[in-house]
């Protein structure tokens, strides 16, 4: 007699919520994680020692991560946008519950192999193997290699925004900081150069430690942050679709899926605009025509304007504009979709379309809480922060940093930017080895070939949708894995 053997590459987590279904549907599973991490179950965006500015861009009411719940864990605060590190806490706990359930490889694992089950550095046979790995080690893209060479060269900062034991480390009186990218983890590091250096938010203004840096200059193709989320469940529940809405839109996915890129786009956009409508009182057409073809290209206001105006309309204060309405609508459809996505056929073209059109509206949906936002538009009224516009080759290398604008020098750069989840740019040798024995396939996504291999998260976007949030880590993808891969897993 002997139990059924599964193998997790990757803790973070998705991994744990992967460990944790895995035993609910197969309790006698013998397990063996490999993860070299320090905190397993956490990752390297939710470390419990991360400073308290770095926050989560969604609300406690929002965390559906399963048992414990997360607001009982915390202690209420329903209204709440937790700093990662009580996001890292809760997880680490849950981690030690699962401890003593399975085996820990505390390394990197580096080849698997199938030999009458799978193989992992030298372990096994394993009946089943699931990779979770997140964000696998990826080529670096040329302008990052580049910076970081001239970074070295010059003796110049050159840091990654994560983990921020770097940034928090250095001394930034007199410097200036450009931030590649203006996403959520921009807004992090803003946070983390001028709060994390003792200023303080008095009202709506900032109140200077003499600790910042000079400069902060975030840049980006377009210079526009990220629209912030309704301040409160009374205003965020102003876009909850109707049942028969929610409905709908399933099916226009269902139906797109058979449908040519162009058709596909559209039909989803056709099932959005009745509901952004009512909400409205608004044709969205012609807004969502325009994002079909670039997105963003048909909002014209200068980014600081853009971030007011963002302000206002999560605050209550200004009717929410097509944009915004469609990205908070969006944001609470993509649990109901992410089923049906993953289930149904499709052309890899058709699929692309699809996650791009979605990767669009994240300027919207995966918005920062009201807070994050308050904060950017008070250092931007105290010239401490400056939204750019940049790109190569506008951006030229010189002796002490990089030039920007022509005018801006800037003596550091923090690279704000995740990589994108190509699996044709994964380094990692064990996901290389994989795909060069046939075992996985890159088809929209990484797409497992041989029967007891399996992937879930960012790589698989393609295959999958809206593989980013931590809430999916927990939902059904995770749970609907463990059900087909180990739901008649017994002792044999």
């Amino acid at each position: 007699m002997s139990l059924k053997k599964l193998a997790i590459i990757g803790l973070g987590p998705r991994g744990l919520a992967a460990a944790e279904a895995a035993l609910a549907v197969a309790p006698g599973l013998r397990i063996c994680i490999f993860e070299p991490g320090p905190y397993p179950g956490v990752g390297p965006n939710f470390r419990p020692d991360e400073a308290p500015e770095c926050l989560l861009n969604l609300p406690v009411r929002e965390l559906d991560l399963g048992a414990p719940r997360f607001v009982d864990w915390l202690g209420g605060a329903p209204e709440a946008y937790p700093p990662r590190a009580e996001v890292g806490r809760y997880l680490t706990e849950r981690w030690h519950r699962l401890r003593p359930h399975v085996e820990h490889v505390p390394a990197t694992a580096v080849s698997a192999h199938y030999d009458r089950g799978w193989i992992v550095d030298g372990r096994g046979p394993f009946d089943t193997l699931l990779l979770t790995q997140g964000q696998p080690p990826v080529t670096q893209d040329a302008q990052a290699a580049r910076w970081s060479a001239h970074a070295a060269a010059q003796r110049l900062a050159f840091f990654d925004a994560y983990p921020t034991a770097a940034i928090r480390s250095t001394d930034w009186r007199g410097r200036v900081a450009a931030l590649r990218g203006l996403a959520l983890s921009a807004l992090d590091v803003i946070a983390l150069l001028t709060l994390g250096q003792g200023g303080t938010m008095d009202g709506d203004s900032y109140r200077a430690s003499g600790r910042e840096p000079k400069l902060i200059v975030p840049f980006s193709l377009d210079g526009m942050p990220p629209v912030p989320k309704p301040a409160n469940a009374d205003i965020d529940a102003l876009f909850d679709p109707l049942p028969t809405e929610r409905r709908a839109v399933i099916s226009a996915v269902t139906r797109a899926l058979t449908l040519s890129p162009d058709a596909a786009v559209q039909c989803l956009t056709d099932a959005l605009a009745p509901i952004v409508a009512r909400i409205t009182s608004t044709d969205p057409q012609p807004w969502l025509a325009a994002e079909r073809d670039a997105p963003g290209a048909q909002e014209g206001d200068d980014p600081a304007s853009a971030l007011e105006i963002g302000l206002s309309m999560a605050e209550g204060q200004r009717a929410p504009s097509v944009g915004y309405a469609v990205g908070q609508i969006w944001r609470k459809l993509q649990q109901d979709v992410r089923g049906p996505f993953a289930a149904c056929g499709g052309s890899c073209e058709t699929r692309s379309a699809l996650v791009t059109f979605e990767n669009g509206l994240k300027r919207y949906s995966y918005g920062p809480p009201v807070r994050s936002a308050r904060l950017l538009r008070a250092l931007i009224n105290n010239d401490l922060v400056r939204l750019t516009v940049a790109e190569d080759p506008s951006i030229v290398l010189e002796r002490g940093g990089w030039r920007l604008d022509d005018k801006i020098l800037a003596d550091a750069m923090i690279d704000c930017v995740l990589p994108g989840p190509s699996p044709d740019d994964i380094t990692d040798p064990l996901v290389r080895g994989l795909i060069h024995a046939g075992h996985l396939k890159v088809d929209c996504g990484l797409k497992p070939v041989t029967a007891g291999l399996s992937v879930l998260g960012r790589t698989t976007e393609g295959q999958r949708w809206a593989t980013d949030s931590l809430i999916d880590c927990f939902g059904d993808v995770t749970v609907e894995w463990a059900r087909k891969s180990l739901g008649n897993s017994k002792e044999v």
